[in-house]
């Protein structure tokens, strides 16, 4: 089995990392579909993508199971957010090449990214960054930081859309990876902490433990 790392945070966060080195027929024969399920991997057309697919799937089991939660239905919500029926463990899955990842928590919203880094990311950075985020300029791994984050917490957030540049918004990190990230929106902000870490070119992200501010922030108490 390639799962390769399966790491707590905290005492309610866990994440699993899949690396795929099984072909589609074996994974397939690995997971049990619900019909809804089945419906969203038949509408991937590249064998790779669905491979990825469920790789993410297949870590979110092997977390469910650690919890006590082997054999329930992974279902979505009305705005596609993955959850785990009957129960109030929070989830959230990620996927890209030949990698799964998923994300558990028992307390609290959770989100999940991973990205490898590419080049073409300087190209699109002006869409995603805020004018407070310029340490990350020019410089392709601490973009992949702040795409990665923000991922996360949009995943976390999971309910309407937002806006990367403005919406979410990414703290300068003092050591190697940034720690903290915040959500904007109505007149207030969410923050939360965050978590990395990287596997071989792999970077993985954690959005977690918010805390909802109830009043309107100042702005020099904004990221």
């Amino acid at each position: 089995m390639p799962l390769t790392l399966v790491k707590e945070i905290s005492p309610s966060t866990s994440f699993a990392l899949w690396h795929i080195d099984e072909n589609l027929s074996d994974l397939c024969s690995m997971y049990p579909f619900t019909k809804g399920e089945r419906i969203d991997y038949e509408a991937y057309k590249a064998d790779s993508r669905k491979a990825e697919w469920l790789a993410a799937r297949l870590a979110l089991r092997v977390l469910m199971k650690e919890n006590g939660l082997e054999g329930r239905a992974i279902i979505k919500d009305e705005f596609g957010k993955p959850h785990i029926a009957h129960s109030t463990a929070h989830i959230s899955i990620s996927h890209t090449r030949h990698r799964g990842a998923a994300a558990l928590s028992t307390k609290a919203p959770v989100g999940i990214d991973i990205e490898l880094p590419k080049t073409q990311i300087q190209r699109v950075a002006r869409k995603f960054l805020h004018a407070g985020e310029a340490w990350a300029r020019g410089d392709v791994g601490k973009l992949t930081q702040v795409w990665c984050a923000k991922e996360a917490l949009y995943k976390l957030h999971g309910k309407t859309q937002l806006t990367f540049a403005e919406q979410l918004r990414v703290q300068e990190p003092l050591g190697e990876f940034p720690e903290n990230g915040q959500i904007h929106e109505n007149g207030l902000v969410s923050n939360y902490q965050l978590f990395y870490t990287q596997k071989d070119d792999l970077c993985l992200c954690i959005a977690h433990s918010g805390i909802m501010n109830v009043e309107p922030v100042p702005p020099e108490a904004v990221l």
